[in-house]
């Protein structure tokens, strides 16, 4: 079978789930099939003619960096919203298809795709599969009776990765060239980085916009709207993303099938036993609001005035808080992936306090795999593979689980555990890959 699929970019230089899964998935895939993976390039601001270039890359499967694409903002907010919806010239790319053949594109985010590709691939009818990694595109406000006087402010929900003001399209293409990729994680770009995502946060106050900005910003969403709509059939990696992802798309076939990515082993039953010694609390990801960082930032100070049997581990950004000059409080800033089952062997409970719906979230299924309680939002997908008691609704359900368990360690830790020991975690990537191939690819 010829398959395509469409990503961010490969790792490292694309963090997070995304990548990752796809580059496991399209490796996987590449032992059977020809497999092609193209992702959004470099732009030329002078240029609206895509280009593809074929990459060399130490994986099986080919490797395509498609040149002059749209503005990729990375869920940063978006700004002269009238360049992601820009035509493009997009003959390179009905020329590629030409060639391929493809059976099955399979898209794992909209973000740089240019809207002329998906409607030529209709035209072809060729199958169109869509995983739900995030939700950008889909904006909360588009479901109001006055969208457009909406969109007049900056502010929107957690799960909004459009309406936050995000960096300028000069800033866009720096960040999408290849020096930058280059030098992304020099200690001068690191801070940088750090000192820009700190600006815009700052920066996003319920900013208020005029009417012509609305109108674009309404244009802009309506875009990506008909693009969810020329797609086939979605990969639902979590109940939480279908519940999401059908507020819009009412009709979006598809079914629920929990992600997984290569290389994880069942580690459940070398989890040295609990004892009432000093409990490590660990929180894995981006260090803000959405995430729900500052949140347990809040919880954690307030428990420690009455508890001093634990210490909290942070990992998973170079941002700096005051809360890290805390002696019973470690920040870890960034690990390489193959470094992180360092912090799970480190940590006796992950907590994942996300305040938006994340669609699923690789790091409570790997923490699960050293044998880790998690701790979870209800609004965190991974919650399909997470013991009931171990999901709560609001903060106060969360410090209350928390007080439980340093009151009596020991016997609560060991109960979730054993909860842990029963789950059924999809861990063996081979199935998956099968499972996902035989569901969308060849139905």
């Amino acid at each position: 079978m010829r398959i395509l699929e469409y990503t961010l970019g490969l790792p490292p230089f694309r963090r997070g789930g995304l990548p990752r899964y796809s580059t496991d998935l399209s490796e996987e895939l590449a032992k059977n099939n020809k497999v092609y993976l193209m992702y959004p390039g470099q732009i030329n601001p002078y240029s609206k003619k895509i280009e593809l270039i074929k990459k060399n890359t130490k994986y099986s499967f080919e490797t395509i960096e498609m040149k002059n694409p749209l503005p990729v903002s990375l869920g940063l907010g978006v700004r002269d919203e009238e360049y992601y919806m820009e035509k493009r010239n997009i003959l390179v790319l009905k020329n590629f298809v030409e060639k391929i053949r493809p059976d099955v594109v399979h898209l794992h985010t909209l973000m740089g795709m240019p809207k002329e590709f998906l409607e030529y691939l209709k035209t072809k009818k060729i199958k169109i599969v869509y995983t739900t990694h995030d939700f950008y595109g889909l904006c909360p406000k588009m479901l109001s009776k006055d969208p457009k006087n909406e969109l007049r402010n900056s502010e929107c929900s957690y799960d909004c990765m459009l309406c936050k003001i995000g960096p300028s399209y000069r800033k866009i293409v720096i960040m999408q060239s290849h020096i930058y990729e280059k030098l992304k994680e020099s200690r001068l770009i690191q801070k940088i980085r750090s000192k820009n995502k700190a600006k815009i946060t700052r920066e996003n106050n319920s900013i208020i916009l005029d009417k012509d900005r609305a109108e674009l910003r309404y244009k802009l969403r309506k875009y990506y709207l008909k693009m969810f709509n020329l797609i086939d059939e979605f990969h639902f990696n979590s109940t939480v993303s279908k519940e999401y992802v059908s507020r819009f798309l009412p009709n979006a076939n598809g079914k629920v099938i929990s992600i997984t990515h290569k290389g994880l082993q069942d580690n459940r039953g070398l989890k040295a036993k609990i004892s009432d010694k000093k409990i490590k609390f660990g929180y894995i990801g981006p260090y803000d609001e959405k995430k729900g960082f500052f949140l347990l930032c809040k919880l954690i100070l307030k428990l420690r005035e009455n508890y001093k049997n634990f210490e909290v581990h942070f990992y998973g950004d170079i941002t700096d808080n005051s809360i890290f000059r805390k002696s019973w409080v470690i920040n870890h800033r960034l690990l390489p992936n193959d470094c992180m089952y360092k912090a799970y062997k480190n940590i006796d409970i992950l907590i994942m306090p996300s305040l938006w719906h994340e669609t699923f979230g690789f790091s409570v299924l790997e923490a699960l795999s050293y044998g880790d309680t998690c701790l979870v939002s209800k609004r965190v997908g991974a919650k399909d593979i997470v013991p009931n008691e171990c999901i709560f609704d609001d903060k106060d359900e969360l410090m209350e689980i928390m007080k439980s368990i340093l009151a009596n360690p020991t016997k609560l830790l060991e109960k979730y555990q054993k909860e842990v020991l029963k789950e059924k975690l999809p861990i063996n990537f081979q199935s998956h890959v099968k499972l996902i191939y035989d569901t969308y690819y060849i139905k």
